[in-house]
This record gives C-alpha cells, structure tokens and sequence, in this order.
C-alpha cells in the first residue's frame, strides 16, 4: 500500500485478509508527502499482530524489515503525526524490541536477544584479543616524572596490559595489546608537558606587637588558625597532645598595591629598632606543587616504647612557611598559605611543644606581594632596676635594686612575593636579543 500526493488514503483491511491479520481494526491515514518522507497523521492499531504492523511500517517507509523468529504477538498503537521510523521506535520500546540497523535492512528481535548477541559478541572480541600478541614500548618522558604518570597509564590499559618505570632515565615501559600501547603513547604524548614554575620570595620580619599596625599596611583579619600543645612524657606510656587544639587568635593578611615600597618600609623598621629580619629565603617550585621554608631547629624527644627501650625522635620548632602555588588562565597567581610557628619548654615530666599556625588562600598577580601577620610570641624579659651604682656592687647591690619582669609580645611578619618563572629567569634565553 502507498499514498499518493494530495491524496487522503483511509488504509482499511478487507474482510477476509487485513482484518482476519490485524485483529479489530488499523486505521491509518497519511500526509499528502512522498512516500518515505511524509508524516503519518493518524495510526491506529487495536490488538494487531506485530509483525503485520512492521510490514505496513516496512512497506511505507521503503525499507527492508526482519523481524526474528521469536516476535511475535499482538500490539496497540495510537498516534498521530508520526514518522514512520519513530513510530517504529514507539513499538520497539513499547514491546521490549529492539531495532537494529543493518546494511540495507533493518532486523528486529526482542531485546533480551540482543543483550545475547552483543554479550556473545564481547567475548568472542576478548578472545580474539587473547591471540594477538602482547606488544612492548618504551616511552620516554621528556618533562614530567614517569611515576606521576603511571596513574593515568594504569586507567586504559586493557586486563593484559601492564606498565612499570625506570627511574634512572625516567621512562615507561607498556606492555599491552598493539591497539593499547598505541593510546597510552597518545594520552603519554598530551600530558608530558612543561610544568611552569613559580619562584617563591619570602621575608621574614619580626615586629614589636605594639607597632604592627603601624606599618602601613591594610589588614583583613581571619580566624583560621589553631593553638595547640604537644606534650611528651619521659614514661613509659608516652602521652601525646596534652588539650585539645582549639581556636586560638585572629590571624592578618594583605596584599601590597603597587607603588608600595616594601624595601623601604622593611629597611625603616629595622634602623627604627622596632623590628628585626629574621631570613629572606628564596625558592622554586612547580604549578600546584608545595614549597617549605623552614627556620628553626629539631628538637630531640626521649620517649619509652611499648618494650621499654628508648626511643628518640625530633620534632621541628622554629617558623615554617608552607606554600602551594597555582597559576590561573589569566597568568594570576593562587596562593594556599600555611604560616606555623612554634617554640618549646620543659616541665617536670618532660618537653611541651606549643604551636600556633595559619591557613589562607589569597590571589595575587605575578609579582605582587602577599602580607601574612599575626603570629604572635611572647618573651619574658628581666631587667635589674636600682640605684645606679650602688645596685652594681656586689652581693650588698641586691639591697639597692630589684628585678622587674617585662612581657614583651613580638609578631612575625611575613612577606611572599611569587613570580612566575619565564625563559629569562631560567636562562635559557640571553636578555637583550
């Protein structure tokens, strides 16, 4: 059956044949298109037999259709203006069928058939593979470490692949499937690129409390950081934090604006007496990887293991400056700073360790200078006051003085300047050429 243009065709199945085939009725009446491309206005099919219906579907859209041996049934349809390809699909999944596209005709069969035979069809694909020989590559890597690569390598490789390195010449060597070892040399070549690098500028100044704000310097204020200490017992049961840590001050941070003379500012602070440079220490590190500055010392613990012998271990106290760099599209800088300094003192039962520290994220542009503030020490300072001279006498000048206890609170200051490391910096390219 085929319409004709700017003709209506009521498709009705006579007597003895399409009603006997279709069950109650099909009524179907079509666009005035050419067939093959036209809308079908109106489809209505009661209790039908399927493979009926993908005749009329078949006929009218001009295609070979198969249909298996095991589709079989009655359908009921009901639509309007659709394709005859969609109207196929509504069936499909309607009926728990499933159309598949062949080269010059379509075939349908029931879906858990078709799960069957593309089950059927993996395992036949996997052994197949089992016969193809394993193939070996060594891929160089030129920028990256070959152990942070292995990771991604691991993610493709097929059940038989594996990958190992060698550390001495950083390569990698894939042993996998011809297909396989061709893709990880691909997604190999796409991720072993230069990493840029930031150099991290650090000054460390310690300032007399009172004149902190005196800097110049507009501060925000955050309260991230922690107190905490940590006590070692000289027993046998080595006891560990001694409190729990808990919010312990409001932390300072900045950025200097252009035309900002750090230098000079730092320079007035020292001559003035008010402040001291601690270290200005320089290092370079990779995008998104941590640098660590430290100044201070280990100090040694004695501690009692579990079998009674002594065990010594160290633990770092002084100032560490930890910074994660992270260069943003458009060559600005995120910085993860964590600020700590700690100090120690002994007591009866052995050494306590107390910590306060910080942690920020701020962004900078290339070159500008981040201000870290805030963590503050206390020193206790004993001077001898008195009658001059006479307090200087030995033995009889205790009569004529006293001691006078003095707390004096001082402020690290911490000054970060990252710069994103180009071709110049490194060398590799001669400046005025």
């Amino acid at each position: 059956m085929s319409p004709s243009r700017n003709r209506r065709i009521m498709a009705q199945a006579p007597f003895a044949g399409w009603a006997f085939m279709l069950g109650l009725a099909a009524l179907i009446v079509l666009a005035p298109l050419t067939v093959g491309a036209e809308a079908i206005k109106n489809v209505n099919f009661q209790n039908a037999d399927v493979r009926s219906v993908l005749n009329f579907l078949a006929e009218y859209g001009g295609v070979n259709v198969v249909a298996a041996p095991a589709v079989q049934g009655q359908v009921t349809l009901n639509l309007k203006n659709v394709e005859w390809r969609q109207a196929l699909e509504i069936l499909a999944k309607t009926y728990g069928l499933k159309v598949v596209d062949e080269t010059g005709y379509i075939r349908v069969l029931l879906m858990g058939d078709f799960l069957k035979e593309e089950s059927d069809r993996e395992r036949h694909a996997a052994d197949q593979r089992q016969l193809v020989d394993i193939q070996t590559k060594t891929i160089d890597i030129k920028f990256a470490s070959a152990k942070d690569l292995v990771k991604p390598v691991k993610s493709i490789l097929s059940g038989r692949g594996k990958v190992e390195i060698d550390e001495r010449t950083n390569t990698l060597l894939v042993s996998d499937e011809p297909g396989n070892v061709s893709r990880v040399k691909e997604l190999v070549t796409s991720l072993d690129r230069e990493t840029r690098q930031v150099k991290i500028s650090a000054k460390l100044l310690e300032v007399s409390s009172e004149y902190l704000d005196e800097i110049g310097i507009s501060w925000n204020t955050f309260t991230s950081g922690t107190s905490h200490d940590r006590q070692y017992n000289n027993e046998l049961t080595a006891q560990g934090a001694s409190r729990v840590a808990e919010p312990f001050a409001t932390y300072k941070f900045s950025t200097l604006q252009k035309g900002w003379s750090m230098d000079a500012t730092i320079s007035a602070i020292v001559s003035s007496g008010k402040g001291k440079i601690l270290a200005h220490p320089e290092i370079i590190t990779i995008d998104n990887k941590e640098a660590r500055i430290q100044m201070g010392q280990k100090v040694p613990i004695k501690q009692f293991s579990s079998s009674g012998d002594i065990v010594i271990t160290f633990e770092e106290v002084g100032t560490i400056l930890r910074v994660t760099p992270h260069i943003t599209s458009e060559d600005r800088i995120l910085l993860h700073l964590k600020p700590e300094r700690s100090s120690y003192a002994f007591d009866p039962n052995g050494v306590i360790i107390n910590t306060n520290n910080a942690e920020t994220n701020v962004v900078v542009t290339n070159g500008q200078t981040a201000v870290i503030g805030g963590l503050t020490s206390q020193e206790e300072v004993v001077n001898r006051v008195g009658l001059p001279f006479l307090k200087d006498i030995p033995i009889l000048g205790k009569i004529f003085s006293y001691e006078k206890k003095d707390i004096k609170s001082r402020d690290l200051v911490i000054f970060v300047t990252p710069t994103i490391v180009d071709a110049a910096m490194m060398g590799s390219v001669e400046i005025g050429k």
